[in-house]
This record gives C-alpha cells, structure tokens and sequence, in this order.
C-alpha cells in the first residue's frame, strides 16, 4: 500500500507545467485561433441603416396670398408662325399709255395741219404749193402740240374726259402763244428778220393751228379718257379685294 501510493508533490506556483500539458493545451489553442478565423470570414457584414427621407421645409404662405402649386407641369415650347400681310395693290396709272396717244395725236394733228397750211395760201392767194413742208414754221406747232399734250396726261392722268376738253384750251393756248414766241425767236436769230409781235397774231396759220390743236386734244382726249375709266375701275377691283384679304388677316391675327 505505502509503495503504491505516489509520492506528494509540493505544490508550488512557480513549477512550469509539465511538457504533456504543453502540447495538448498548444492545440487546443491553435484550433480555437482557426475556428475563430473561420466564423469571422463567413459571417456576413451587418446590412447598412436605412437612411432617413430628407425633410423638405414647408413654404409659409400667409393667409390672404395665393397658394401655388411646388411642382408646375412643363409646358411643351410654342412654335412661332409668321404670316405675311396683304400688300396694297399698287394703282395702275394712265400716263405712259396717254402718251403714246399723244404722240399718235400729234402726227394726225401734223396732217391736219399740212392740209390747213396748203388750203390757207390757196384761198387768200391762190398759189399751192407743198413748199412749207421744208421751213420751221411748219413743225413748229406740232412739236409744241406734242409737248402740251403730254403734259396734259401727265397732270391728268385716270381723269375723265371733261378733264381734257378743259386742257384742251391750254393746249390750244399753248400751240399759239409757243407758236408766235418760237417764231419770233427764229426769225429773229436766224434770218434776222424783226417781225412785229401783232403780225404773228393776225397770222392765218398759227390761229388755224391754235383752234386745230384744241380739237385733235379734245378728240384724242376722249379716247385717252375711256382708257382711263377702265384703269381706275381695275383698280377698284383691285383695292376691294386688298380690304378684304385684310380684313381676313386681322380677323386670324387677333
């Protein structure tokens, strides 16, 4: 019994344990560190907190103010259409026509007057003759004519035939008192010849060429006239249907 038993061992705290010790608790240590490595790896990391919705002040709006909506609807960008407006017709005139019929006055105004020229010398002397188709007091009156005539439609214009059985006077007027001064002009510095103012007055010729011209002028001033009423009728026309396409203008653009 006594050498069964072991022997005591003092039990003291500064005797290092034994080496078997040492091995069993070396591994179970280490198996402790790789479980431990193990767990943290699979665990997953914790969800993130949800975060907070952000707060939006509320505007103060006072009592008696319109209230308006935060949040207004996008309006889709408006397309500019620009429409031209009517242009006013531009009124038709009757001048250069009227001329032209003028100048048509004047060369039968021309004939005329060469008959005049030749029946004159024929009833007050008897002698005939074309001799005064050659001498500037022959053409003299037409171009006066011409000119008068033209001026007359030019001032005239659309206006009716009243307008030119008034101008015709003038143009009478015209081809005679233009007649005598010219003559006289002429005479005076080409032949030089002093010719007393009162002797061109009583002149068969200029006063048969004055009363010539106002009747081919009345005449040829009537037809001019009725060219006229057809231009300012056209233009009428014309005008009315300008008022109404701005009229339909207005009425769209407002």
């Amino acid at each position: 019994m006594a050498d069964d038993a072991k022997p005591e061992t003092p039990d003291t705290p500064d005797a290092p344990p034994a080496p078997a010790d040492e091995v069993i608790v070396d591994e179970v240590v280490e198996v402790t560190e790789v479980e431990v490595v193990e767990d943290a790896a699979a665990t997953p990391p914790p969800p993130p907190a949800p975060m907070a919705p952000p707060v939006v002040a509320e505007p103060v709006v006072a009592d008696d103010a319109p209230v308006e909506p935060l949040y207004t609807a996008a309006t889709p960008p408006q397309q500019v259409v620009y429409v031209q407006a009517p242009v006013p017709p531009r009124a038709a005139g009757n001048r250069g026509i009227g001329s032209i019929f003028a100048v048509v006055a004047a060369v039968v105004y021309g004939v005329l007057l060469a008959g005049a020229a030749w029946v004159i010398p024929y009833a007050t002397t008897g002698a005939t003759g074309i001799a005064f188709l050659a001498t500037w007091d022959f053409y003299i009156p037409i171009i006066v004519f011409a000119i008068a005539l033209i001026v007359l439609v030019v001032i005239v214009n659309r206006a009716g035939w009243g307008a030119y059985v008034l101008g015709s006077l003038f143009v009478g007027a015209a081809v005679y008192f233009g007649t005598i001064g010219i003559d006289i002009l002429v005479n005076w510095l080409v032949w030089q010849v002093q010719d007393s103012f009162a002797v061109f007055l009583a002149s068969a010729f200029h006063i048969v060429a004055a009363i010539l011209a106002r009747e081919v002028a009345v005449w040829f001033g009537w037809i001019i006239a009725r060219r006229g009423k057809k231009v300012a009728a056209r233009n009428a026309v014309a005008r009315a249907e300008f008022d109404a396409k701005l009229a339909e203008f207005r009425a769209g653009a407002y």
